[in-house]
């Protein structure tokens, strides 16, 4: 009776075991339901090969849904953004009412609620070593204390050298994705910053979720403006939408980036996610 009770126990062990391994397999599965298989990618990178597109990055395997960002009605504070970047507290209120403000040797102005443009006619070096990304922004982020604007969220994403000025331009990230409307962008010389140009308005969430297009279809689909170039790099975030009578939606949709080469300058497009159309 011991005998039959202990196969029988370890029958039970086993098929829990196996049970264990089932639930596993289907759990594996579901997680990666969302993603395109290697062999699918493989074939378009072959496909786009035969049409002179060399692609020196990852292709994305997402296939789920993403919905649109909504952003809360608000920006920086804008009398805050006067007395740090001009030095001028007591006159920051009155100032505060102009859209373009000069003050000595500095120009500053707000093309909108939402983004200033500041110009250093004498920029001084500072005690900060400014031969790396991360601390041009730790810079940009104590000039931007008290202001509102979220620096640490920003992320590099380009830099360029022309001449004596070196551009960095840092854009915000949000649960992963790029916000290409919210940005950053700082002109170096070789004497400290002389140009300063800010985008910031704060982000409510993401809603509507919806099924988008995967990457290597909109590449396929495009035959006439993806061809004959390098792409270097592909990625998944925000922008703004124009609409065809000119206007902008007030929701921010999910596009596809690509990056590529073109006569040696890096280049973007920007292709709606749901459908793969292009847009500015």
């Amino acid at each position: 009776m011991d005998m039959d009770w202990a196969k029988t126990k370890n029958i039970f062990i086993m098929l829990f075991f196996l049970l264990n391994v089932f639930l596993s397999i289907i759990l594996i599965y579901t997680l990666n339901g969302n993603n395109i298989t290697k062999d699918t990618i493989d074939d378009a990178r072959q496909a786009l090969a035969e049409r002179g597109v060399a692609i020196i990055c990852d292709i994305p395997d997402f296939n789920g849904s993403v919905g649109t960002l909504t952003y809360h009605d608000a920006g920086f504070d804008k009398k805050k953004v006067i007395e740090n970047l001009l030095g001028d507290k007591k006159s920051s209120e009155n100032l505060a009412r102009l859209p373009n403000i000069k003050y000595e040797d500095k120009e500053l102005s707000f093309p909108d609620q939402y983004s200033f443009v500041f110009r250093d006619g004498s920029p001084e070096r500072t005690l900060h070593d400014l031969n790396s990304a991360e601390n041009v922004l730790n810079l940009v982020s104590n000039m931007l204390k008290g202001t509102g604007v979220p620096v640490t969220d920003y992320h590099l994403d380009t830099v360029e050298e022309e001449g004596n000025l070196k551009t960095y331009v840092f854009k915000q990230k949000y649960k992963g994705f790029w916000i290409h409307e919210n940005h950053i962008t700082v002109g170096l010389s070789d004497k400290g910053i002389a140009y300063l140009e800010v985008r910031y308005r704060k982000i409510n969430g993401i809603i509507n979720s919806k099924k988008i297009m995967p990457v290597y279809q909109v590449l396929i689909h495009h035959h006439d403006s993806i061809r004959n170039i390098t792409i270097t790099r592909i990625d998944l975030g925000f922008k703004e939408h124009k609409m065809e009578d000119g206007s902008r939606e007030l929701d921010d949709i999910p596009v596809w980036r690509i990056e590529y080469k073109n006569q040696g300058k890096k280049q973007n497009k920007f292709f709606k996610a749901y459908d793969g159309t292009e847009i500015e």
